[in-house]
């Protein structure tokens, strides 16, 4: 018995261990969890109806910009690698599209690690910071996602509906 609460006791206090060095050491951690409603979200803040359509688009815009700004985080000569990888992927994660920039930011954080398996996490939770700010940054400049004609603006409060 007294075996059995001292394997316990060990195994406590490692995984306590590993939780505090992951929380001090975030460039250890993995990619950061995208939430559920990103895509809703940006679309408010930008202005915009999340209607399903314009959710899906916004979902499959962000994976794609991921995936072009990854590239920065990256070691170039495992570039093609990742980028295979999150293709790959794409069809297995297309039926849930708000799991497909998950896969490419996890993807991306994987791959961005250094020898000593730091680095992949920070560079993924900026280059997610980094990639909805640029597309709330293109909101009524006439370019970007948010600048053409893809999505229908919400009413303003007082307009007439047409």
């Amino acid at each position: 018995m007294g075996t059995v609460i001292g394997t316990v006791a060990v195994l406590v206090l490692f995984a306590l261990t590993l939780a505090v060095a992951l929380r001090h050491r975030p460039d250890l951690a993995p990619a950061p969890r995208l939430s559920p409603d990103l895509a809703e979200t940006i679309l408010l803040r930008a202005g915009f109806p999340a209607t399903a359509h314009n959710v899906l688009a916004v979902r499959e815009h962000l994976g794609t910009l991921f995936l072009e700004q990854g590239r920065r985080d990256v070691d170039p000569a495992r570039w093609a690698e990742v980028e295979a990888a999150c293709e790959a992927g794409r069809p297995d994660v297309h039926g849930d599209m708000g799991a497909w920039p998950q896969h490419v930011l996890d993807q991306i954080a994987a791959a961005g690690r250094g020898p000593d398996g730091a680095g992949g996490g920070a560079a993924a939770a900026r280059l997610a910071r980094r990639c909805q700010d640029a597309l709330l940054a293109s909101v009524g400049t006439g370019r970007g996602v948010f600048g053409g004609s893809l999505f229908e603006p919400l009413p303003r409060p007082g307009a007439a509906a047409v």
